[in-house]
């Protein structure tokens, strides 16, 4: 009940209550007087007004003796809480706990009758929010306060919206509409589900009076009425409600209007033993049965009806059987084409219900509704809703919207759930399809004729291949865009899930696809000469060729299967080029170098390989794969396969006669395996990695070494230079630039009227450029024995010597050598080409596919070598893409093959040396910029920047990790390394590590050093020797990851002394010398969540917080001995400065100052 309430009062706000006159009531608001947007306000009573205000209360419809005294004074602090604020949960609350919780009864009756007279009147209002809203409140008090009698407020009713007979005026009909709103309340409370006679009765012939009033209001009634139908008993109803009902429903169908036979149609679709079918049809049609009058009654009103009228008509179709359907269809086909979008609002509902109500066994007479001018008016109507892109509708065409969306997820739950007959199912989509091919293109909701192809059988989807095979051939000549699509749907019933059991099946249709792929066929779809090709077989043996090659990679379950798939399918074509004039019947003729390699295949599959030797085996299918590339259209060499046979006699062989061979067969493979990678086509990429998987383990450490090698960004494996080339070459472009520098300036004022057009567009990366600008001028004004706290110190001219003054004039010329506007021709030459750019892309894709061999590589052999080379290697990638925009798509598959890499254990042998790992730490930060707690970046290289430091910190924290395995933390290899990073980034403050490093390190879940590595920072925590910069970040860090310290702290009780040891000291320190807020804030949120021992500690910096900054014990004589330094310093350079044959600088007032404290 409780949480009920919660949810009803959620949705409260209160209404604006007007002035009330003695023996009259006001139930007209203005619509200026409630914000649309939230409570409808209470107008406050002005003084005058609250002394009739007594004698309304003594009024009281419960009551006619009670007084104003009977009231409970609290509920006038509410409403005008309500009146003055929007309402609140905790505001409703407190009125629903003034009528519940009052134990002194004769109070609690007058506040309820108070509070319910007032809401109620609120419910006549002339403003639709002040209406909903007091119809919420009063749903939410009769539901959550039980002593509310539904008779009491019934009785209310009648008194404060009393309503003519005749229903004159404005003021009854929005009387009527509270009547209905408070009757519809009492419906959902306990006192309708509980069954009492007396409010069944009053409520229903509040209800059934309405029925013969306005067309709105006899419309509320039949959904309240229909709506309530679901929780009444049949013998209730018969004797309480049927009475009331029977003088109105009872009618031919001629003195019906549309509601009042919707209402007739819910009563004997919810209790047919009292009004059954036989009686219905007597009450509609005395004589005989005319459904085409009750269809016009739907299909001739101009409104379109809630969702539930359509249903109830629909369900009555249903139950009718054959007959019914077949009338409803008949005569919506002569009503065809429907004007208004009443009609087609109602013809399209109905519909949708049938399929979703239809639960007869024989389903036939469902698909004989979808005629094809039923069919066509259908998709014609959902092709205007996909087609609408204009937001100003109509409220009729914004409703029609929403049906035919409904209508099509109609259609795909029929599918799933309620059709059981197959055969139905095709028929009905065949139905569509032969309206509309591309059923996708007309309607909205995604992948449309997936979803309906996933419903079908395996014999349906066979025969909706073979329709669709058929179907290509009959198109026009000119009709290429049909027969690709219908390629298109026969390749994703080819590769369907459910057809993966049908080998024979999908092997006969892959021999069908290979010949229409390789060989121009005639009509007949049989092997012809190029001059006979029928059309079909112009236009579509390329796509039959991608087909064909996608489906037989499809799902591939490995490398046996693999190998008996190709057998199978070399086999099919060497007997189809066995045949007479074969060869001058391919697409793409086979020369003689490949008419000689092709005896190896025909060796290959008269002698396949044994499933034991998974050598022989990878070799075959590599042999077999590319052999039948080679008879496509793919631009794919010759040498490749002649290479592999090579190869495959020297990796089969059992005595090497030539011990010192250039190339071992691994790395001969391996090249065969990249050169495959490089072709377009995802089959090549499924292939290569069943190949992959099976031959990993056979290859050794160079052979990652070359896969690594294309991953390297510094370089082009696609191209045909040699690395000193691209060297000299790159040295030549800049020699270049440089003779074309004095010539800007001209190229510059030829081209000023080129460049007009192009300033928008430059604005922004003039912008970005700036900001690097700035970087790199401050940079270079930086002395690199005198940075500051700010991060640079000012240069003085005075005080630069020659060489100072190179070193910044060279620096200085780079940076706004960086802004120097480039000349035309730098600009030309940066402009790709179109053939650069496929190369771009081919490069892109390449190194993308290269990822999987390295992952296939971690996966089968996770040894220490193998995963720290493709950890750099992969983190280089995924560095170099972070601020390339072009690389995105490289930079994910990097991303995610890092996160598969750093889940990954290391696989250890026996005694083995770790430090690898000390060199790959150490490799791994190099990379890294130093960074300063003061150094601000330009925001565009913000984000990527921290991208590439986050995904660095975990990969140094999985390192430590990995070699922290099988021992002591503190007794690994690592530890040491760590210990001294911690230092340096301690002392300095520019380091390569940060905060995030560490953090990093605490968040490794495998890692066993946390309480080592947190005793070591609290060790820094020393206010002589560390910085407060730093002792803040340190307290920070372990404030944020104390929980994890907490359980890393009960498994190394020796590490949790020594923690609150070093935190003892650091207390002790702060007790005698300066101290920050900051430092001191964090520290009590340490203190907090520890011990005894470290509760005591913490109310001395609690203490320590209190006290006022200048209570700072500081010894004067250090506080003077660190002046006497300073001065002397200042003095030092003043008398430098003097020695320079310079212009003199005068004394700082400050530097005054301190020569006479000297001097005194």
């Amino acid at each position: 009940m409780k949480s009920k309430m919660d949810n009803d009062i959620t949705n409260i706000e209160t209404t604006k209550a007007n002035d009330k006159k003695k023996g009259k009531r006001l139930i007209s608001f203005k619509s200026g007087d409630v914000d649309t947007g939230g409570p409808a306000k209470i107008r406050k009573v002005s003084k005058k007004e609250k002394t009739s205000q007594p004698d309304e209360k003594e009024n009281t419809p419960c009551n006619g003796h009670l007084t104003v005294s009977q009231i409970n004074k609290a509920v006038f602090m509410v409403f005008k809480r309500m009146q003055c604020t929007p309402p609140t949960q905790k505001m409703i609350n407190s009125l629903v706990v003034l009528l519940r919780d009052d134990k002194n009864v004769e109070q609690r009756i007058a506040t309820s009758c108070y509070v319910l007279k007032r809401l109620i009147r609120s419910t006549g209002a002339d403003d639709l929010n002040a209406v909903a809203q007091a119809a919420s409140y009063i749903h939410c008090i009769l539901r959550t306060v039980p002593a509310v009698d539904a008779l009491q407020v019934l009785e209310i009713l009648k008194r404060n919206l009393a309503v003519s007979s005749q229903q004159r005026g404005k003021e009854d009909s929005l009387a009527v509409v509270g009547q209905l709103i408070i009757s519809f309340c009492i419906l959902q409370t306990l006192h309708f589900t509980e069954h009492e006679a007396n409010v069944i009765s009053e409520v229903y012939q509040i209800l059934a009076n309405q029925l013969n009033g306005r067309e709105y209001l006899v419309s509320i009634c039949a959904d309240i009425f229909a709506e309530s139908f679901k929780q009444l008993p049949a013998g209730i109803f018969e004797k309480y409600v049927w009475p009331l009902l029977q003088p109105q429903l009872n009618k031919p169908l001629s003195s019906l209007k549309i509601n009042t036979c919707d209402l007739l149609l819910a009563v004997h679709l919810t209790y047919s033993s009292i009004l059954g079918w036989q009686q219905l049809h007597a009450i509609l049609w005395p004589k005989k049965p005319v459904y085409d009058q009750l269809f016009e009654l739907y299909l001739s009103d101009s409104t379109i009806h809630s969702d539930n009228v359509y249903a109830r008509l629909a369900k009555f179709l249903t139950n009718g059987g054959k007959d019914t359907l077949v009338a409803w269809q008949k005569y919506t086909d002569t009503k065809h084409p429907l004007k208004t979008n009443a009609a087609k609002a109602c013809v399209i509902q109905v519909l949708g219900y049938i399929l979703l109500k239809f639960k007869q066994k024989d389903e036939q007479s469902i698909l004989d509704i979808f005629t094809p001018r039923y069919v066509q008016f259908l998709l014609q109507e959902l092709s205007t809703v996909k087609g609408e892109t204009s937001d100003v509708k109509k409220p009729s065409q914004k409703e029609l919207r929403r049906i035919c969306l409904k209508f099509e997820g109609c259609l795909v739950l029929s599918f799933e759930k309620q059709l059981q007959n197959d055969e139905i199912k095709l028929q009905l989509l065949i139905k569509f399809l032969q309206q509309r091919l591309n059923l996708d293109s007309v309607i909205s909701l995604p992948r449309f004729s997936q979803h309906l192809i996933n419903q079908l059988s395996v014999n349906s989807l066979q025969k909706l291949y073979d329709y669709y095979s058929k179907l290509v051939d009959s198109f026009e000549d000119e009709d290429k865009v049909s027969r690709v699509h219908c390629l298109n749907q026969m390749q994703v019933i080819l590769q369907h899930s459910k057809m993966d059991q049908e080998s024979e099946w999908r092997q006969k249709q892959l021999h069908d696809l290979l010949i229409a792929g390789l060989f121009h066929l005639n009509v007949e779809r049989k092997p012809c000469e190029v001059t006979k090709a029928s059309t079909f077989s112009r236009q579509c043996s390329a796509r039959c060729e991608e087909i064909f090659l996608g489906s037989m990679m499809h799902n591939c379950s490995g490398l046996t299967s693999l190998c008996e798939l190709l057998q199978n399918v070399l086999s099919y074509l060497n007997d189809e080029l066995g045949k007479p004039d074969a060869e001058s019947k391919l697409r793409k003729p086979r020369d003689d170098a490949l008419q000689r390699a092709w005896k190896q295949v025909e060796k290959l599959l008269a002698k396949p390989s044994e499933e034991t030797d998974v050598v022989s085996q990878t070799f075959e299918a590599l042999i077999l794969f590319v052999s039948l590339a080679l008879c496509t259209q793919i631009p794919l060499s010759v040498t490749v396969l002649e290479d592999l046979i090579i190869c495959r006699k020297n990796a089969l062989e059992k005595t090497k006669k030539i011990v010192n061979k250039d190339l071992k067969w691994q790395d001969v493979l391996t090249d065969a395996l990249l050169q495959l990678l490089l072709q377009t086509g995802h089959f090549w990429r499924e292939f290569v990695n069943i190949v992959a998987t099976a031959i990993i383990p056979y290859l050794d450490h160079g052979n990652l070494e070359q896969v690594l090698e294309v991953l390297n960004m510094n370089r082009n494996p696609l191209s045909k230079k040699d690395e000193s080339e691209e060297e000299s070459e790159v040295e030549s472009d800049e020699e270049i630039e440089k003779e074309e520098l004095p010539q800007d300036s001209s190229d510059d004022l030829d081209s000023e009227n080129d460049y007009d057009n192009e300033d928008e567009e430059d604005e922004d990366a003039d912008e970005a450029n700036l900001a690097k600008i700035r970087e790199s001028v401050r940079q270079a004004l930086v002395n690199d024995g005198d940075v500051g706290e700010d991060g640079a110190s000012s240069v003085d001219w005075n005080d630069v010597d020659e060489e100072q003054g190179k070193r910044l004039n060279a620096a200085l010329e780079r940076s706004f050598q960086l802004y120097r506007p480039k000349s035309r021709k730098a600009q030309e030459k940066e402009r790709l080409t179109k053939s650069e750019r496929i190369d771009n892309t081919s490069l892109l894709h390449f190194r993308i596919r290269a990822l999987d061999l390295l992952e296939l590589f971690v996966n089968k052999k996770p040894i220490q070598s193998v995963i720290l080379d493709v950890l750099h290697c992969v983190f280089q990638v995924y560095r170099h893409c972070s601020g390339d925009t072009k690389l995105q798509s490289l930079r994910e598959a990097s991303s995610k093959l890092l996160k598969k890499l750093l889940s990954k254990n290391i696989e250890f042998s026996a005694e083995q040396d770790n430090s690898p790992i000390l060199e790959a730490i150490e490799q791994l930060m190099s990379t890294a910029e130093e960074q300063s707690e003061e150094d601000q970046e330009p925001r565009a290289n913000r984000q990527a920047k921290s991208e590439v430091n986050i995904c660095r910190d975990k990969c140094f924290a999985y390192l430590v990790s990995q070699g922290s395995v099988g021992g002591e933390p503190k007794d690994s290899v690592v530890w040491p390394l760590l210990v001294e990073f911690l230092e340096l980034w301690v002392a300095k403050r520019r380091s390569r590590l940060s905060l995030a490093s560490f953090e990093a390190l605490f968040q490794a879940v495998q890692w066993q050093g946390v309480a080592p590595l947190a005793v070591v920072l609290a060790s820094h925590l020393d206010v002589e020797k560390t910085r407060s910069f730093r002792r803040a970040q340190i307290l920070k860090l372990l404030s944020e990851q104390y929980r994890r310290l907490e359980t890393a702290f009960k498994e190394n009780n020796s590490s949790a002394k020594e923690f609150e040891k070093q935190l003892a000291r650091y207390v002790l320190q702060l007790e005698i010398e300066a101290k920050s807020p900051k430092e001191l804030k964090l520290l009590q949120k340490i203190l907090a969540q520890g011990g005894k021992k470290q509760k005591k500690l913490l109310e001395k910096v609690q203490v320590l917080s209190k006290m006022p900054p200048h209570t700072k014990k500081i010894p004067k004589s250090k506080k003077s001995a660190d002046d006497d330094m300073k001065v002397k310093n200042e003095l030092q350079a003043m008398d430098m400065e003097q020695e320079k044959p310079k212009k003199s600088i005068k004394p700082s007032k400050s530097l005054k100052k301190s020569i006479t404290y000297l001097h005194k």
